[in-house]
């Protein structure tokens, strides 16, 4: 088990230059990832941006989750001597 306090948090943040930034609470002038969105972009969408940005990341992260299911399956699959 970990102790929570080992733990770093993640936050998705508003840069002073309008970008928006997911990092850890810890290490807040290291971004994992930046996120800009054009002016044009941003007229045509009413949401907010920290909203379009959160969106973007949850697809990411499902996107990346799948990615591992399916290289398990293949190395499953290899393993098992079957032919597709």
């Amino acid at each position: 088990m970990s102790d929570s306090s080992d733990e770093s948090r993640i936050e998705l943040v508003q840069l002073a230059n309008g970008d928006i930034a997911l990092r850890r609470a810890d290490e807040p002038n290291d971004p994992l990832v930046v996120i800009t969105i054009s002016d044009k972009v941003e007229d045509l969408m009413p949401m907010d941006k920290i909203d379009i940005a959160q969106s973007m990341v949850e697809a990411g992260i499902e996107r990346y989750r799948d990615i591992q299911i399916e290289r398990v399956e293949e190395s499953q699959t290899a393993n098992s001597g079957l032919l597709h």
